[in-house]
C-alpha cells in the first residue's frame, strides 16, 4: 500500500533540490509535488511523450495543498497538520509531498528529505505560537519577501571550548665531567738498619792453640729503604640518568560566548526567533 511523506522547506529552491536528489535515488518524479508561494507545480513526468498537467492558475498554493489532502483523506475531516503546511507556504516556505510504495522507499525518502534541509513542522509551529499563531487563517495575507527574510533571521549561540594540551620545555639539566687529579700525600714508614759493632775487652789468660789459629769473621750491615708502589681502587661510581614525576596543575580560564534570549513581541510576525531544523514527520492515510 502506498503512503505519502510530507517535507516542509524554507524555500522553493530547497524543495526543488530535494526533488532532484530523490529523482537521482530512483523515486519517480510523477510521485512528487511541490507547493510554494508563486511556484505551484503538479507532478513532474519524465517521459516527454506524456502530456504535462496544466498549472492551476485559479487557486493559490494553500488551496492546492487543501485539495491535495482532500483527495488523500476525503472532505470530512483533515489532520491539523494540513493547516500548518498551508501556514508554512504562506510564510514563504515550500511543501514537498512524495508518494512512496514500500517501507524501503519510505526510509530512503525520509533520509533524503532530512539531508536536503526539511524542517520539523512541530518545532516550527511551536515557534509560531510564541508570536501569537493560533492556526491557519485562509484570509491572512501572504508573506512578503522582507517578512520572510525577517522570519529567517538567525542569531548565533557561541560557546568557547577549553582545550588544555601539553608541550615539553627545557628546564635545565646536569653535565658530568670525568678528569684526572693529583693529590700530594704523606705516609710515615719505619726503616730498620743493622750496623757492625766492634768491642774490645782487656783480658789476661794463657793463649791456647785455637787462639793461635788465623781466622776471619765478616759481619754484613743492612739498612731498609722505603719502596713506593701505587694501586688504583674504584671508590665510587656516579650514574647519570633521568627520573620522571607527575603533577596535576589546575588551569583557570574564562570562556566567552553568547546567549540568545527570545522575547515575545506583540505585533508583526516577523519578530520570530531563529529557525531550527529537525526530523521530518509524515502523514499516512
Amino acid at each position: 500500500m502506498s503512503e505519502v511523506l510530507v517535507g516542509v522547506f524554507d524555500s522553493f529552491e530547497q524543495a526543488d533540490r530535494a526533488v532532484e536528489k530523490l529523482t537521482q535515488s530512483g523515486i519517480d518524479r510523477s510521485h512528487m509535488e511541490v507547493h510554494a508561494n508563486g511556484r505551484i507545480s503538479d507532478p513532474l513526468v519524465e517521459d516527454p511523450a506524456v502530456e504535462q498537467p496544466a498549472l492551476h492558475t485559479d487557486e493559490g498554493p494553500a488551496s492546492k495543498i487543501a485539495r491535495f489532502f482532500s483527495n488523500l483523506f476525503g472532505n470530512d475531516e483533515q489532520p491539523e497538520e494540513v493547516g500548518h503546511y498551508q501556514e508554512a507556504v504562506r510564510r514563504g516556505g515550500a511543501v514537498l509531498t512524495v508518494t512512496v510504495l514500500d517501507e524501503a522507499q519510505m526510509r530512503a525518502v525520509r533520509s533524503t528529505l532530512h539531508e536536503a534541509g526539511a524542517v520539523d513542522i512541530e518545532e516550527r509551529v511551536s515557534e509560531w505560537k510564541n508570536t501569537g499563531y493560533k492556526g491557519y487563517d485562509p484570509s491572512a495575507a501572504q508573506y512578503s519577501a522582507d517578512e520572510t527574510a525577517a522570519e529567517r533571521q538567525s542569531f548565533a549561540v557561541v560557546r568557547e571550548s577549553l582545550e588544555v594540551g601539553k608541550r615539553e620545555v627545557q628546564t635545565g639539566g646536569v653535565r658530568v665531567y670525568s678528569r684526572a687529579t693529583a693529590t700530594p700525600v704523606s705516609e710515615a714508614v719505619t726503616l730498620r738498619e743493622e750496623h757492625a759493632t766492634i768491642e774490645r775487652h782487656p783480658v789476661d789468660r794463657i793463649a791456647t792453640a785455637e787462639d793461635l789459629k788465623a781466622a776471619s769473621v765478616e759481619v754484613r750491615e743492612t739498612a731498609e729503604h722505603a719502596v713506593v708502589s701505587k694501586t688504583a681502587h674504584v671508590v665510587e661510581e656516579v650514574t647519570v640518568g633521568k627520573e620522571a614525576s607527575e603533577r596535576v596543575e589546575t588551569v583557570n580560564e574564562t570562556l566567552k560566548g553568547t546567549e540568545v534570549e527570545v522575547e515575545r513581541v506583540e505585533g508583526a510576525p516577523s519578530s520570530l526567533p531563529g529557525e531550527r531544523t529537525g526530523p521530518l514527520p509524515d502523514t499516512r492515510p
